[in-house]
């Protein structure tokens, strides 16, 4: 008796243990889902997330459906253990960058983190679907660990992979390849995200997209492809607007990179027929190479040539969105009526313009960079108009013009001066007039929710390598604290530990309340309401956040060179471009003569 008692106890014992790890499971449309439970803990306190890793949201987009839209993966034939990333999508290394140790063509995987608490509505947990950034070219969902933001700020985090590069963005201007593959991943896991979150104790009517930098530009992107109308309500855009210029973005084709990848593949180019069987026949692997090449050789121009993103499909991106911002003042269209009843919250860092210094030189010796005068005059600023407005005459007038607004006229030659100018010039030129033109076109109705911010603070440890004399945050700074600096130090900075001073977790965690507030009331506001009130951004006031050690309020964020790039500069363009003499305007006057009393005729 003894005996069956004892092992009744540890059989007792062993079940309870059983039950307190009981392995996370949902039962969904496509089949029953399993994960695991992770605890994590920031600023002290500990908490518990479920983790769905590795779900397939597409069938792999390989042989027959390579440079095609993605196919539904469909159900599960059995039950899914998804407990491991899935592997990323094909991509080159970059330097400074997360070095993707698990690449495949099959990489369409999503993954989920459910907090363990109680959603704040009956009708679930709001739901944050996030879009990494990487030029369209690099990066994966494995990178960005939503457990800490997930259970700070109780809402449920969606991170996916989507085609790049090539893979992702051919267009040869028909069915074979007909470009956006990447931006149709990204649909697809948000429809996929519509009818299967309710079994993760999700809310498919308060879904928030966000992203950053490439990413910010899909969540811009999908918030004009009307489709999507009924998968989100809120977008976030980080570092990143419809009208940031970027090489191959927004152009017909990009059948000129696609022959480029042919040839250095040593296959016939003489008809598209030969391009498109040279590249659905090559190994992921080839392709990567010649992306890899190009960035080794340390030309600008090969690095051109490779380079595909967003293209005008007639589909998926029907107009040129920049081209649709500049005539949003009088004119509307299906994509910006769609585009203005999401709630948008839009910003960017400091110092974004801090980025492009890894361009001219080894990271190691930008402390001691200096711009000289003779460099900012015949090299940065020609090579940008060259660069912006390539396919147009562009007069000495309007060189001469960037020189005056990108000039301390107190230390016009100061090298240290004109380095900060340079990242000032890059800075606004990317993010920060982009950045304002499109929350003035989202804000430009009476009933829409629009928000702006900056994200100023230099942190203790910048995700890029930054010299000492930038003073604000570069970019992709903010995203350690969007996700709680969840984040491994091994990979982003090569040591084992590391703890982020106070200051840095305070400001995390009033960004993450911010950010999970508007995915759950389209409000940053509410329900925490100790925040600092974070006013709507509106055309006549143009108020805005500052993030920082403290936060502040302001008003007209980069609105000097908003103005000069958005409508000084194309002016002085357009009038040098067609410039007529008076003399041709009016016709030749016949010449007077006078006589000496000053009598002319």
């Amino acid at each position: 008796m003894a005996h069956f008692v004892k092992g009744l106890t540890i059989f007792l014992i062993l079940i309870n243990q059983y039950q307190s790890a009981e392995v996370p499971s949902v039962a969904s449309k496509l089949g029953s889902i399993t994960g695991e439970t992770k605890s994590v803990t920031f600023q002290g306190n500990k908490y518990q997330v479920d983790r769905y890793l590795g779900i397939p949201y597409a069938k792999p987009p390989t042989g027959d459906l390579r440079f095609q839209p993605p196919q539904p993966f469909g159900p599960f034939s059995e039950t899914y253990n998804a407990v491991d990333f899935g592997a990323s999508c094909p991509q080159p290394i970059y330097p400074f960058m997360p070095v993707e140790k698990k690449t495949d063509e099959d990489c369409l995987f999503l993954n989920i983190y459910v907090p363990r608490q109680k959603p704040d509505e009956p009708s679930g947990h709001a739901v944050m679907f996030f879009i990494h950034g990487g030029g369209f070219s690099i990066g994966s969902g494995v990178i960005y660990d939503g457990a800490v933001l997930s259970s700070v700020g109780n809402v449920i985090i969606v991170t996916i992979n989507y085609r790049l590069g090539l893979l992702g963005f051919l267009d040869i201007g028909n069915e074979k390849a007909s470009g956006n593959f990447g931006l149709l991943d990204q649909h697809l896991a948000l429809q996929w995200v519509n009818e299967n979150i309710d079994a993760f104790g999700g809310d498919k009517d308060r879904v928030t997209i966000f992203g950053e930098s490439a990413g910010s530009m899909s969540v811009a992107m999908q918030m004009l492809y009307p489709s999507n109308k009924g998968l989100f309500r809120n977008g976030i855009t980080q570092s990143g607007a419809l009208s940031l210029p970027f090489p191959g973005l927004y152009v017909e084709n990009n059948i000129d990179a696609a022959k480029y990848y042919a040839k250095n593949m040593s296959c016939t180019v003489d008809t598209l027929a030969d391009v498109i069987n040279c590249l659905k026949e090559a190994s992921h692997e080839n392709i990567i190479r010649i992306v890899q090449d190009a960035m080794d050789s340390g030309g600008m121009d090969a690095a051109y040539s490779v380079s595909t993103a967003p293209t005008i499909d007639g589909k998926f991106i029907r107009h040129s969105p920049e081209e649709m911002l500049q005539k949003a003042e009088t004119e509307t269209c299906e994509e910006l009526k769609f585009f203005r009843s999401i709630r948008l919250m839009n910003g960017v860092n400091g110092n974004e313009g801090a980025s492009a210094l890894l361009m001219l030189g080894d990271a190691e010796n930008l402390d001691d960079l200096e711009i000289t005068r003779e460099q900012m005059n015949t090299e940065h600023i020609p090579g940008t108009l060259a660069f912006l407005y390539g396919n147009k005459t562009v007069s000495d007038v309007v060189n001469q013009l960037m020189i005056s607004e990108y000039t301390d006229w107190e230390n016009p030659d100061d090298p240290k001066r004109l380095r900060e100018q340079m990242i000032n010039l890059y800075g606004d030129i990317y993010f920060n007039a982009p950045c304002v033109e499109m929350s003035r076109v989202h804000a430009n109705e009476t009933d829409v929710e629009s928000y702006v911010y900056n994200f100023l603070p230099r942190l203790d440890k910048p995700l890029l390598p930054l010299p000492k004399w930038v003073k604000y945050a570069n970019h992709g700074d903010e995203l350690g604290p969007v996700f709680g600096y969840n984040f491994d130090p091994q990979v982003l900075f090569n040591i084992s530990e590391y703890t982020p001073p106070e200051w840095e977790l305070d400001l995390s965690n009033r960004i993450m309340k911010y950010w999970t507030n508007f995915a759950k009331t389209g409000d940053p506001n509410k329900p925490d309401s100790k925040l600092l009130a974070w006013p709507k951004y509106e055309l006549d006031s143009q108020s805005y956040i500052k993030f920082n050690r403290e936060d502040s309020i302001d008003q007209y964020f980069s609105a000097r060179p908003t103005e000069f790039w958005k409508k000084i500069v194309p002016a002085v363009i357009d009038a040098t471009e067609h410039a007529q003499t008076v003399t041709e305007q009016f016709g030749k006057k016949e010449e007077q003569t006078c006589d000496k009393d000053g009598n002319c005729g």
